[in-house]
């Protein structure tokens, strides 16, 4: 059986998770024995929580609060080599090419680069050393993807609507440190999940046509100054301008796709388009309520849905797993399958750096997706005043001073 040696980066809330899927993988992976050597974190306490949980599995790893570290103690290794990238987002693209130099296997958490000049450098690196890279485009392991998949093969395919939006941008403004680590805006941190229209369309070109943006991210509430995609700030719109919320149209084949992602909330059409599946299926693909923070609520709204029109007309509701006919209003069966998705995506990429298996979705189509992405977030453009002035009502309107919700949101808190 072959051997892959793993060091992760990254011990948050989502590094966390994957870190227990890799301790699982340690003790039983039937296909390849995986080894479990270290972990980075420039968080003490995570790193002392990581060793307990591991030994307490009878695994004994290093700890590293220094990547550069944890890179020369996997130099000293022999054998296949692969690094868990779950750090910040701007820091992966500097590991995805300090891995490639050493012929290390990386899976980074998405985005694998903030900028184009980035990731063409990262795809000519690969290139070179004939090595690759993944990114845990997670939902392709969801099982509403699966299912879809299946129904939609051979199925001709009109059009595809995909929508990811909450307010977690509020929510960075309103806990700035607890959100420090979500960066990107509306097309870096939410459209960036979306590769898995690749598997309801098929491996057909990806093409760009245009995009429609309705705001842009304030640094702060009420601020003078725009957040960066990398979470600090600049005074002027640019492509290195979170996105509040933005509007993607595409072309795969003859299908038209569009991609609709906010920080800020629910758009219009994706108000629109819940009604319309609700009228069919009466499930309701949105989720809002309120949160609060010294003594303000806040709209506290997620989505994660996709609707396909053709042969077929379908609504998967990923937030909820729940995929459903929208010719009958049914709901159909969805795989129960084993592990969960990061799991799964941690188990592919395993398998991936021992070269027994390669994912349907390859290096080529990422490139057109990505391609696609920063076109959109180079698209960036409008008056600095107005769109900032526009988007500050946007989140005003958001945040709630009406005691009688504060006091119910508190005795909900306290009651929970």
């Amino acid at each position: 059986m072959q051997t892959v040696k793993v060091y992760q980066i990254g011990l948050g809330d989502f590094g966390r998770n994957g870190f227990e899927k890799l301790v699982e993988l340690h003790r039983y992976f039937g296909k390849v024995d995986v080894e479990l050597k270290g972990v980075c974190d420039t968080d003490f306490d995570r790193l002392d929580e990581a060793e307990k949980f591991a030994e307490a599995n009878d695994i004994f790893i290093e700890t590293f609060q220094d990547v550069e570290e944890m890179y020369e103690a996997a130099e000293q290794e022999r054998g296949k080599i692969l690094i868990y990238d779950s750090g910040p987002s701007e820091t992966h693209s500097r590991h995805i090419h300090r891995s490639l130099q050493n012929n290390f296997f990386h899976l980074a958490e998405k985005p694998p680069s903030m900028s184009r000049e980035e990731h063409l450098s990262e795809k000519e690196m690969s290139r070179e050393r004939e090595l690759m890279y993944l990114v845990d485009f997670i939902e392709r392991e969801s099982p509403v993807v699966k299912k879809a998949e299946e129904i939609l093969e051979g199925k001709n395919v009109d059009r595809l609507d995909i929508f990811r939006q909450s307010s977690i941008g509020l929510q960075k403004l309103m806990q700035p440190v607890k959100r420090s680590g979500v960066k990107g805006g509306a097309v870096l941190d939410k459209m960036v999940h979306e590769a898995y229209l690749f598997d309801l369309l098929g491996n057909e070109k990806l093409e760009f046509e245009s995009v429609q943006i309705e705001n842009f991210m304030p640094k702060t509430v009420g601020a003078e100054k725009f957040m960066s995609i990398r979470g600090g700030y600049t005074e002027n719109i640019s492509k290195n301008t979170a996105q509040g919320e933005v509007k993607a149209l595409l072309k795969s084949g003859d299908a038209d796709v569009t991609l609709h992602g906010s920080w800020m909330g629910f758009s219009e059409d994706s108000r629109k388009a819940a009604s319309r599946i609700k009228d069919v299926t009466g499930h309701d693909v949105l989720e809002s309520g309120y949160q609060t923070v010294d003594g303000k609520a806040f709209l506290d709204e997620e989505c994660r849905f996709f609707t396909v029109q053709g042969e077929k007309n379908l609504a998967g509701d990923m937030l909820n797993g729940r995929l459903f006919d929208l010719d009958t209003g049914e709901e159909l069966d969805t795989p129960d399958l084993i592990h969960d998705q990061l799991h799964r995506v941690i188990e592919k990429a395993v398998l991936n750096a021992v070269g027994e298996r390669e994912d349907v979705i390859g290096q080529h189509e990422v490139d057109e997706f990505m391609e696609c992405l920063f076109r959109v977030q180079e698209e960036a453009s409008g008056d600095a005043f107005e769109e900032l002035e526009r988007s500050r009502e946007r989140l005003k309107d958001m945040i709630v001073e009406d005691r009688k919700i504060l006091e119910r949101e508190e005795s909900d808190t306290i009651a929970g």
